[in-house]
């Protein structure tokens, strides 16, 4: 620093080391501020014990202050390689401003950090780069081929709690022109965080989320891989790849030109299933930009995250020529597009082996792709650009070997989603099954776009080919919607449910058989749970007898009601027995017969009835067949012959021989 800045100066590395502790710098306390016009080269020092060919020694905090490691403070024209910076934390609780890191830039300028065979690293720091949020600018900063968040070899996670967290950055570069000068970064709480941008903004050819073989990722749950914000940008964001994030790229706020090309969002190489946890792509509240390009080699590849776009009140966004595929929710998705704009889907009509047709808005472009294998309808393989003509119309001629989707983008250059047959299910209607029954059903849901239906049982047989499914048995079902050659839209499972129906009496009368005649009955008054509508009684040896709810008119015996409610589901109800009733017995043994002193009138007592079927009904009968008196013991009869007719509850009748009241001695009495 002494030499000041007018002659560049070189800082060379010429340690003696055995081991890695002697080439660790454990600062005890902050450096002094970088002056301009200087390289610190720290792969010149001669010994690698740190395992990288380049990162060469390593600078620590080692006290309890809080401080950062390099700090470029309002210079120019610095060059920072081959150390690996680590302890470089904020106190908890501290302001933005006073967070700290590897290396602190405010109003710096022309600062080079990384270079191929110049790796930094940069692990266990607040972050490796940082910059003031308070207004300053950083103008052309590049920071290249740095191993951020790893150890020196880029294997093992050591991560910060920020990859990359710069604000006011103008005209600058993460990563370079080619794979040689990427970053890797990885195992972060946050991966590379860019706010208040302006100028030119290149960030191309980084990984971030794998290790340095590509081979394994270290999942960030709430990590943004690249956020970038800024009004002033030309953002640039190519070649990356983008792994096991909660975010891929979201970008924020840009109201210039942006660009997301040639990027490999959510998987690796050998499109190996890296996916990020939401969004493989969100943008907010921006103006025109482009996803792809209007070349193949400018798409991107965006697989296995939840979403693969999220497009939030942003407009116009092209999403071009991209290979979108296995994202699990969907592939584009729009939410609160501005009031005066609108996203219009492309539609595809006919598809044959050699020509596809559809509709979509006049003077625009449709694009169209093969489907991926997974659902939803996401265009994995571009297959044409097609102009529509000045009605909407447009039409593709060629060869079509798998199942087609498109995209359409409008005179703005707003893109839609891939066209798809659409269900929506809120109207439907499921009709369970009773007692094991093929008569359930799914019907009345709402689907456009489609005239090829194919239902699939969760065995994943085909078992219709009906808009409406039905007459099936109980089970879970989904289906399959689309054009012939397109692709397909596939709902939701739904469940046709079984219900078993026991019909079981609750409460039942039965009348025995009475008078020997074939009188019995059996009602059945109400039940436990269900209700059948169908009967059949049988008999002890198996005969039906009867198909009523209510048996009557039968013999003394064992009956046996079978019910169903018509539709599949039978039981037995119940068994009962129809007993018979015992003729009253009258019983005379204990009668004494009277007559009034005057010899007019005739009366007993003493006479019993013996049995269980009262109330009774009496009768006592003259010889002349005339009803004279009709309680139990006689009275007030004039003499002569009577019968006594003794009736039961059950209209059952049994006489008396005829008693005779003309013989009785009528006798004074003696005092």
């Amino acid at each position: 620093n002494a030499n000041g800045f007018l002659t560049r100066d070189y800082i060379y590395f010429n340690i003696p080391a055995n081991v890695v502790a002697d080439v660790t710098i454990n600062l005890l306390s902050d450096l002094p501020a970088i002056t301009s016009n200087m390289v610190i080269d720290a792969s010149t020092q001669p010994t690698a014990l740190l395992g990288n060919s380049s990162i060469k020694i390593r600078l620590v905090r080692a006290t309890a202050s809080y401080f950062s490691g390099l700090t470029l403070d309002g210079v120019s024209d610095i060059e920072i390689y081959g150390i690996y910076f680590s302890n470089f934390l904020s106190q908890a609780g501290g302001t933005s401003d006073e967070r700290k890191a590897g290396i602190y830039l405010r109003n710096a300028q022309t600062v080079i950090i990384g270079a191929p065979n110049k790796q930094n690293g940069f692990g266990n720091n607040y972050t490796s780069v940082i910059s003031p949020t308070t207004p300053s600018i950083q103008a052309d900063i590049t920071i290249s081929c740095n191993i951020i968040g790893l150890d020196p070899t880029g294997l093992s996670a050591s991560p910060n709690e920020v990859g990359i967290d710069l604000s006011y950055l103008s005209n600058s570069t993460i990563g370079g022109a080619n794979s040689t000068y990427g970053n890797l970064i990885s195992a972060n709480v946050n991966a590379v965080s860019l706010g208040g941008l302006s100028g030119d903004i290149n960030v191309s050819y980084n990984v971030i989320g794998f290790d340095i073989t590509k081979s394994k990722s270290f999942p960030a749950a709430q990590s943004t891989g690249i956020f970038a914000n800024g009004e002033n940008v030309n953002l640039s964001i190519n070649d990356n790849y983008i792994v096991s994030q909660y975010i891929g790229v979201r970008t924020t706020n840009i109201k210039r030109n942006y660009t997301i090309r040639h990027n490999f969002i959510g998987l690796g190489p050998n499109s190996t299933n890296f996916g990020n946890k939401k969004y493989g792509i969100e943008v907010y509240n921006c103006s025109a930009g482009t996803i792809g390009g209007s070349n193949l080699s400018d798409q991107n590849v965006i697989a296995y995250n939840e979403q693969a776009i999220q497009i939030d009140f942003s407009y116009p966004v092209s999403i071009l020529k991209n290979s979108i595929y296995c994202n699990t929710k969907s592939a584009i998705e729009f939410k609160d597009i501005p009031s005066d704009k609108s996203i219009t889907q492309s539609k595809i009509g006919v598809i044959t082996p050699t020509f596809a047709s559809g509709t979509y808005l006049p003077n625009s472009i449709i694009e169209l792709f093969y489907d991926d294998e997974c659902p939803d309808c996401q265009g994995k393989v571009w297959l044409a650009s097609i102009p529509t003509n000045a009605d909407g119309t447009w039409q593709y001629n060629g060869p079509i070997i798998g199942g087609l989707t498109s995209t359409g983008t409008n005179a703005d250059g707003a893109t839609s989603s891939f066209s798809k047959a659409l269900i929506n299910d809120a109207n439907k209607i499921i009709t369970d099954v009773f007692c094991s029954a093929t008569n359930g059903s799914i019907t009345n849901l709402s689907i456009t776009d489609a005239s090829v239906f194919k239902w699939y049982n969760s065995s994943n047989q085909l078992v219709g080919n009906d808009k409406d499914l039905k007459n099936v048995a109980a089970g879970t079902y989904y289906l399959k919607a689309g054009q012939p050659g397109g692709c397909e839209s596939i709902s939701v499972n739904y469940t046709v449910k079984n219900t078993d129906l026991i019909f079981k009496a609750k409460m039942v009368d039965i009348k025995p058989a009475s008078c020997g005649n074939k009188n019995g009955s059996i009602s059945i008054l109400a039940y436990e749970t269900q209700t059948p509508i169908v009967f059949s009684w049988t008999d002890n040896a198996g005969n039906e007898v009867s198909r009523t709810e209510n048996l009557t008119d039968v013999f003394p015996g064992t009956y046996t009601l079978t019910a169903s409610n018509g539709n599949n589901c039978t039981n037995v109800v119940g068994v009962f027995s129809v007993g018979s009733t015992e003729l009253p017995i009258i019983s005379l043994s204990k009668m004494q017969q009277f007559i009034s002193c005057d010899g007019k009138t005739a009366s007993t007592t003493g006479i019993e009835i013996i049995g269980t079927t009262g109330p009774y009904v009496y009768d006592w009968i003259s010889a002349e067949g005339s009803s004279v008196y009709q309680e139990l013991n006689l009275q007030g009869a004039k003499p002569g012959k009577y019968v006594l007719q003794v009736t039961d509850k059950y209209g059952c009748s049994v006489n008396t021989e005829s008693i005779d009241f003309t013989q009785l001695e009528n006798k004074v009495l003696q005092i």
